[in-house]
């Protein structure tokens, strides 16, 4: 009967050790950088980042979102896991709690978070994240590709990459993570050894608005230091360390065989010199790479073991370099104001790629429209629109900051002047 009571009493005495040691937890977190958003499925998404404020690093960390009407009643509660496994002390985790009910998701007002977690030991920081980049896709997908190196002396199983997209206020508008890419059928980092991540970020509702992103890398064994990233030109090089993207130009890079090719060098030149140093400039690059990378990775493979298509690509590529040269002079011209300059610039690049690279479409629809006998008064008078269109909408994107109403100004300023060569010389032909 003693032994009985005395193992009873060691149950209840553990028992309680665990409640409280989770009740502690529970006033141990604070929560930051929330924003919530419903998405085309009626879920609503509820994101931000929850700090370890104790002294003590947690594990098995639950997030419980209360969710209430305009009444101040209880709707529905949902429970999420944050995206790190431990949280060290003093250090944050990005989350997502998902209401997924869409019958009550209207009534839904206002919300409150809680959490709570167990006490564990403090995760080292054996990994470290190695050159990054970013880009947006047509579609509305972000990628984030970088990699990780192991410090440690153990193996880092089941290595992820956790990456947090920030809007311009720097709320937390998209959270993704994916297993390492190591040694085929693995996701675990041997010591001393680099591994490849590769997150896509799906929630085109919110990735247009990126302004920055978050990586951190974790596995069984060790964790890294965060590391955050411009959306804008977005990298993290190796060498220097800055947040230029050092991505590269796949295609003439492939053509000339070397990113180390004089030609190679000085379209990267024009980019990371001059067109990302400016606010429409790196917007217009955000969305050229959304356009660009969607198809240059595929080219650029078949273009290696093509001898013809690199001679086609080297010859295409020559006047291209003449264009930035002139480009470059216009810029430095203007280099007063560092906003204007890249917008003449940008306006003399498109107006003779326009002119080179589209003349025998512009011949042609020359030809076609004085054979057809059509009018192009219509045409110019659409063009015009697009232009006072554009300027508008870059003016009112410069002085409101509003990165994506700059990438819409700047891209259809571009489109708008090639367009404007194009008719233009079929005017000229019709003629």
């Amino acid at each position: 009967m003693y032994l009985r009571y005395l193992t009873l009493a060691i149950v209840v005495v553990v028992a309680l050790s665990i409640v409280q040691g989770r009740a502690f937890a529970a006033e141990s977190f604070s929560f930051h950088n929330q924003s919530s958003f419903v998405d085309e499925s009626k879920i609503l998404h509820v994101l931000g980042e929850i700090k370890n404020e104790s002294d003590t690093p947690m594990k098995d960390v639950l997030i419980k979102a209360s969710f209430y009407d305009k009444a101040g009643k209880l709707v529905d509660e949902f429970e999420r896991e944050p995206a790190l496994r431990v949280i060290n002390a003093g250090e944050s985790s990005p989350f997502e709690i998902l209401y997924t009910d869409p019958k009550t998701v209207g009534s839904v007002a206002n919300f409150t978070l809680s959490a709570a977690g167990n006490a564990t030991d403090a995760k080292e920081k054996q990994l470290k994240i190695l050159p990054a980049n970013s880009r947006l896709d047509l579609f509305g997908t972000y990628f984030v590709n970088a990699q990780a190196r192991n410090d440690g002396q153990e193996n880092a199983t089941n290595a992820i990459l956790v990456a947090t997209l920030y809007d311009k206020d720097g709320k937390v508008i998209a959270v993704g993570k994916a297993l390492a890419e190591a040694i085929p059928g693995s996701s675990d980092i041997p010591p001393g050894t680099e591994a490849p991540f590769s997150v896509p970020i799906t929630e085109k509702s919110q990735t247009y608005k990126t302004a920055k992103y978050s990586l951190v890398a974790e596995s069984d064994q060790y964790t890294s230091d965060p590391v955050t990233l411009q959306a804008t030109g977005p990298g993290l090089s190796s060498s220097s360390g800055n947040n230029q993207t050092k991505s590269g130009c796949l295609i003439a890079t492939a053509a000339f065989g070397s990113e180390l090719a004089p030609q190679v060098q000085e379209l990267r030149s024009f980019r990371d010199g001059i067109a990302l140093q400016t606010l429409a400039g790196s917007s217009f690059m955000n969305v050229f790479n959304g356009w660009y990378y969607s198809f240059s990775p595929q080219v650029a493979d078949y273009e290696r073991g093509q001898p013809w298509l690199q001679s086609v690509v080297k010859a295409s590529i020559y006047p291209l370099l003449g264009i930035l040269d002139v480009s470059t002079s216009v810029y430095r011209l203007l280099a007063f104001d560092g906003e204007l300059a890249i917008m003449g610039a940008g306006v003399t690049a498109s107006t003779l790629i326009g002119l080179v690279y589209f003349a025998p479409a512009a011949v042609a629809l020359g030809l076609v429209s004085r054979k057809k006998k059509w009018s192009m008064s219509k045409a110019k008078l659409v063009l015009v629109g697009a232009i006072a269109a554009s300027v508008i909408t870059i003016i009112v994107a410069e002085f409101a900051s509003v990165p994506e109403v700059m990438m819409f100004g700047t891209a259809l300023l571009v489109l708008s002047a090639i367009s404007a060569v194009i008719i233009a010389v079929a005017r000229i032909i019709r003629s």
